[in-house]
């Protein structure tokens, strides 16, 4: 079946959503006043078509950013269809020779401004939509299956295309059966769980042990709270500075956040696998980890330090 129809559709909905225009968010406009500080919506317009502005083309991007609710505006119509990268590369064009202009409006008293989206944002837009990833059908069917409201399916489908996740066999098992499992118990817990168990899935190979992945990083939750601890009893009768020249590691970590997510683990797992372990505290804490830095690392070199 031609993508003609679909790519006609989905065209005409991304001119639409931005001649509609942008709403900026707080932190678009944190970094907005970071890098041009413009007093006004006028003022913002001129400073963005200086030839000479170099970070004119960064807030720009920045600004036509597909988010989530955006996405998932999109989504019938992208789920709809099988685009090919030569199909994203039609759809940028396309809207690039529509010369579209976008209203701008900031959330204070600047007001509103016009904006040309550059053919650099529109094929940086388009690009992050992630057109041509296809959900596999044993996933869409357990959405279907799941979930009865379609904004609510669409939400799912998202976060899904937006993962960096291989969809292999076992990956695919994996979160069908978390959707199937969880989202009819607790729909608000449902979005923390979804969260972490893709940004597990988005650290392993694709052929990797999720319930070992699953296990380690519950290991590490508890191994960094029982660090955190230590430096709580240590800085009762120190001070920061004297923890630091003594060679002490400062562990950076949220003990209720660390909690939820080992209860979370603990959930997943005897859900879908129907067992989960247990990691008693270490008597001495021999090798600590941030936790703000391992999770940029990949869960492999982390199930290799902890089983050391």
């Amino acid at each position: 079946m031609s993508n003609e129809p679909h790519k006609t559709t989905l065209i005409r909905e991304l001119a639409n959503l931005l001649r509609a225009g942008i709403d900026l968010n707080r932190e678009v406009c944190h970094y907005i006043d970071s890098t041009l500080a413009p007093s006004s919506a006028g003022e913002f317009v001129t400073m963005l078509t200086a030839t000479d502005n170099c970070e004119a083309e960064t807030v720009i991007e920045l600004i036509f950013f597909p988010d989530q609710a955006m996405q998932e505006q999109l989504e019938p119509s992208v789920g709809a269809a099988g685009f090919s990268k030569e199909d994203e590369w039609e759809i940028a064009e396309k809207l690039c020779r529509a010369k579209i202009s976008a209203p701008i409006r900031f959330p204070d008293h600047r007001g509103e401004a016009r904006v040309g989206v550059s053919e650099s944002a529109i094929g940086q837009l388009v690009a992050r939509l992630n057109l041509t990833t296809r959900l596999a059908p044993a996933i869409a069917q357990a959405i279907d299956q799941a979930v009865s409201g379609p904004e609510t399916a669409c939400r799912i489908r998202v976060k899904l295309r937006n993962a960096r996740i291989m969809q292999s066999g076992n990956q695919i098992d994996f979160i069908c059966r978390l959707i199937q499992q969880i989202f009819p118990k607790n729909t608000d817990e449902f979005w923390k769980t979804l969260d972490l168990a893709i940004y597990l899935l988005e650290q392993i190979k694709a052929d990797a042990d999720i319930y070992g992945a699953l296990m380690a990083h519950k290991k590490l939750l508890v191994q960094s709270l029982q660090a955190a601890e230590k430096n709580r009893e240590a800085l009762a009768s120190n001070t920061v500075e004297a923890l630091i020249m003594s060679g002490t590691p400062i562990i950076s970590i949220c003990v209720d956040s660390a909690r939820e997510t080992i209860g979370r683990i603990d959930r997943i797992s005897l859900l879908i696998y129907g067992k989960t372990e247990s990691f008693p505290f270490p008597e001495t804490v021999r090798q600590t980890v941030d936790l703000a830095d391992a999770d940029k690392g990949d869960i492999g070199a982390i199930m290799r330090l902890l089983n050391s």
